[in-house]
């Protein structure tokens, strides 16, 4: 009876869409997965949080989402602004991943953000914030590596 009851269990469980999700952590990187998506994500004042995604098999580009601290939204690849600084740098812009400079310009920044101490991130219709980019390096992936390629790759 006990096999059975487990076996119903363990059926019923699988049949249930999985999504766990990086909820992040005020000044520390989380990673999540669900549903072969990876996500990488840190929290910092307020409701800003940066948000970078990958697609397990590299059949859709990485993702990368900024939110300021009164929860307005910008995101790569829709038209609009998104730029980083990594340690005070010059700004990177990642508005975009499809053509080959915006492309390069996404594998820079993300490689900075794993050797970096800190980001700051601005966009349109968004305030800018920084975030720690201690321990970054420990959750990010190399770029071009589990499924986190631009645009320009596909």
């Amino acid at each position: 009876m006990k096999k059975v009851l487990l076996s119903a269990l363990v059926l019923a469980g699988s049949l249930l869409p999985v999504m766990a999700q990086a909820s992040g952590s005020p000044d520390t990187w989380t990673r999540g997965w669900g549903q072969g998506v990876s996500e990488f994500v840190i929290n910092g004042e307020g409701q800003s949080q940066l948000s970078l995604s990958c697609e397990d098999y590299g059949s859709q580009p990485a993702m990368v989402i900024f939110t300021d601290a009164s929860g307005h939204q910008v995101s790569m690849d829709e038209d609009k602004s998104l730029q980083v600084s990594i340690d005070g740098g010059a700004l990177i812009d990642i508005s975009e991943s499809g053509s080959r400079v915006g492309g390069n310009n996404l594998a820079l920044a993300w490689a900075q953000l794993r050797n970096g101490k800190q980001v700051s991130v601005t966009g349109d219709g968004v305030k800018s914030a920084t975030f720690t980019l201690a321990g970054a390096a420990k959750v990010l992936p190399a770029f071009g590596t589990h499924g986190c390629v631009g645009k320009d790759a596909l």
